[in-house]
């Protein structure tokens, strides 16, 4: 990507967001051609691409409405469940190439019927919303999901029409490319775990996915100085990164609200009618 590169894809994805019947024209709370250089990342600088995936972004909010309104950690009671039951840490340090390290796990001696996963998707939607109003600092992430506390009582908490919904729209509306994703402290119910996220997987995806049975082996693939420092890593502990990111979905909540609100499917042309009879009477 070059300055150039960039002026001219971004001008013409505006231009053709102008020319859609049913998406908005600017996009509330934030900047739209920076808003489309960072979207336009995300898409692996593929125009054609973020046209695509640009209407399933708009679209999401009546795909998934459980999970795209009211995304409020303070009120809502999903998030707050989601929040207080798990660990989800995004490292600061980018990585060689550009990667970014997501650290997940379930928090111990917490029920599992306070389990939400919905309240987790509300969580890494605004995740991927900051991302994509503030810059992207990344080109690939790298999971680690350690699931050494993952119980059976997790996965009875999974709506599976959402968990379709989600896996199916969501990751195309936020198109995160994800380079390798690390399973630590594998469970005896590992099988279980996989045989309901594997299929909702794409092909490529499930191809990326390592087991380690030893810490060692992931060792090859993520330098320890990376990881929290609850692992020997150099970086913030997981509850502190989960913590810094839950303050800040607080503290971003009128533009999450804009999101919901406007970032939307309209219909422009009852817009037009409807300015146009205002204006004649």
């Amino acid at each position: 990507m070059t300055d150039e590169s960039i002026r001219r894809d971004v001008c013409e994805l505006t231009q053709w967001l102008r020319d859609q019947p049913n998406l908005p024209n600017t996009l509330d709370g934030v900047e739209l051609d920076w808003w489309m250089e960072n979207y336009l990342v995300m898409n692996k600088n593929e125009v054609e691409r973020v046209k695509d995936n640009l209407p399933v972004y708009f679209q999401l909010k009546t795909i998934i409405p459980e999970v795209m309104n009211n995304r409020d950690p303070k009120t809502n009671k999903d998030m707050i469940k989601g929040y207080d039951t798990t660990l989800i840490g995004l490292v600061p340090t980018v990585m060689d190439g550009g990667r970014k390290l997501a650290v997940y796990m379930h928090r111990q001696d917490t029920p599992t019927s306070d389990y939400s996963p919905v309240g987790i998707a509300m969580h890494l939607t605004c995740l991927a919303d900051l991302y994509l109003a503030q810059g992207i600092d990344h080109i690939k992430l790298v999971l680690v999901i350690d699931m050494r506390t993952v119980r059976l009582g997790h996965l009875a908490r999974y709506p599976l029409g959402m968990l379709r919904r989600f896996f199916l729209y969501a990751w195309k509306a936020y198109p995160e490319r994800v380079a390798q994703i690390h399973i630590i402290n594998p469970p005896a119910i590992l099988s279980v775990i996989m045989a309901m996220f594997k299929p909702l997987l794409k092909a490529k995806i499930r191809k990326r996915m390592i087991v380690h049975r030893h810490f060692e082996t992931f060792l090859e693939h993520v330098p320890l100085k990376y990881m929290p420092k609850d692992y020997g890593g150099e970086s913030p502990s997981l509850i502190e990164l989960h913590e810094a990111w839950r303050q800040k979905i607080i503290d971003h909540q009128p533009y999450f609200k804009k999101c919901s609100a406007k970032h939307r499917v309209v219909d422009k042309k009852a817009n037009v009618e409807s300015s146009e009879n205002n204006m004649s009477s």
